[in-house]
């Protein structure tokens, strides 16, 4: 083979790997669950205990060949908030949602079980952590009953081992809304929780060692900034103040200077979702109260819009939503952010209000999307999609698997030198789903995942043919 030939095929067979493309995998007009007989289904129907419109999916987690949905439960009619659907290949793009652990445990009203999850963690030994707000119908009429807690489930262990009642103090019964968090297993382990209040935002912090936890207040930093109140999202006017949300946690190890660092000491960085501006502040700040001051807290820089979701990925790489924009930011902390920032991802249609991002173990983002900018003004129409989940390989893994970090120091260069914004691809036009009058337990739409692979393998040989035809010339 002469130089030109190997030059031309290298060029050739590289065209399709530098960019990260993004592939509809899941999309829901409306949310169903696996009730137990078709009976439950048709009386919960009667009683106003599953309102189909009424539900949606808020956070995605991946763990172990299945993703770990939220359903928060905002308006009434929602009858589990924690579920979960199998990963993967599969001919049913709208799959029942299975109640997680269990329907008893999503039974609403009892103050022991699941009330209100807005998001979870699962770190690298299978426990779940649940976020559980206590106060349901959030968007209506608050029903106060069931205090805030953090609920650790193992899902190897298959129990519960931990139930943590926040005091009032730090999670008001009739004012706290737990939103997101992440979890550090240093010194015996953390979560750190953002507290969107509307009267008390801040960082919830919990100590597995102490059993106990208390909360980080910032006012400049954790509350809605009156500038960046009012934007549009897909023609929807947003114009409520929404104090901190999405919080990311970076990894213990990172490089500098070309030199490996491992310290227990990370970097949290969060936003409240009426922001432009993307904050950080160290774990030891946030572990140790008392050391906490204005200076703790650093002002990165501004984003292009208003964000909600956000995950880092081991190599310090920081994935997030921009509300505004229909978009996937992404950003490597180790580049100053203002001049850092990428955008991997826009699309009006399949990226409407993009609320939750999770990295597989096979280096795949997934992004969910939900038009809450459109459930908040009750216009959802069970005649279109709704939720979708979108996936893309980006070589990364989560944030909770330190064990696997990648050593190699040019890696980031190499895999986005040439990264540019993508339009996820659309599945084939699946058949009609039944109206929600008509919902059966069982719901399939008989549509290959696959198909949207093959239609990029088939374009991939479609250039390597062209490709050695040039170099037969």
């Amino acid at each position: 083979m002469n130089t030109l030939t190997f030059l031309l095929l290298t060029f050739c067979t590289s065209i399709h790997t530098q960019t990260s493309k993004f592939y509809v995998i899941r999309q829901w007009k409306y949310l169903n669950f696996t009730w137990p007989d078709e009976d439950a289904l048709k009386t919960a129907t009667a009683t106003g205990d599953y309102i189909p419109e009424n539900n949606i999916v808020s956070g995605i987690k991946y763990f172990e060949d299945y993703y770990y949905l939220t359903l928060p439960r905002m308006k009434k009619g929602v009858p589990a908030t924690l579920a979960r659907i199998k990963a993967g290949p599969t001919r049913d793009t709208a799959p029942p949602l299975e109640p997680f652990p269990s329907w008893g445990m999503n039974q609403l009203g009892d103050c022991n079980n699941l009330q209100n999850v807005q998001n979870v963690e699962i770190d690298a030994k299978g426990q779940v952590w649940i976020i559980d707000g206590g106060r349901v119908q959030t968007l209506v009429e608050p029903v106060v009953k069931c205090g805030a807690k953090l609920v650790v489930y193992g899902l190897r262990e298959g129990r519960v081992s931990t139930v943590f009642h926040f005091p009032e103090e730090v999670a008001a019964r009739n004012g706290s809304y737990l939103y997101d968090l992440v979890v550090d297993d240093t010194d015996g382990g953390f979560a750190y929780i953002t507290d969107n209040s509307a009267i008390d935002p801040g960082i919830i912090v919990f100590s597995v060692k102490e059993n106990r936890a208390w909360k980080i207040r910032h006012s400049k930093t954790m509350t809605a900034d009156p500038s960046a109140r009012h934007f549009t999202a897909n023609g929807v006017p947003i114009s409520v103040p929404i104090n901190i949300a999405g919080i990311a946690l970076g990894p213990k190890i990172h490089t500098s200077n070309e030199k490996l660092i491992v310290n227990e000491d990370r970097e949290v960085y969060f936003s409240p979702l009426s922001s432009l501006h993307l904050y950080s502040i160290n774990t030891s700040s946030l572990r140790n109260p008392a050391n906490f001051s204005d200076s703790s807290v650093t002002d990165l820089g501004l984003k292009s819009s208003q964000s909600v979701g956000m995950v880092m990925d081991n190599q310090g790489i920081l994935y997030y939503t921009l509300l505004a924009n229909n978009a996937i930011g992404r950003w490597d902390s180790h580049t100053p952010f203002q001049s850092g920032q990428k955008l991997i991802a826009q699309d009006s249609k399949y990226l409407e209000w993009p609320n939750s991002l999770t990295l597989e173990t096979m280096g795949n983002l997934t992004v969910l999307m939900n038009r809450l900018n459109q459930f908040v003004y009750d216009k959802f129409d069970l005649n279109k999609y709704n939720f979708r989940l979108i996936t893309a390989f980006v070589g990364g893994r989560s944030y909770v698997y330190d064990d696997n970090f990648n050593y190699d120091m040019n890696r980031d260069e190499r895999m986005f030198h040439n990264e540019s914004k993508t339009t996820p691809e659309p599945l084939p036009t699946p058949a009609p789903e039944p109206h929600y009058d008509d919902i059966t337990s069982t719901m399939s739409n008989n549509v290959e995942i696959v198909k949207s692979a093959s239609h990029k393998l088939a374009s991939s040989l479609f250039t390597l043919i062209l490709c050695f035809l040039l170099v037969r010339r």
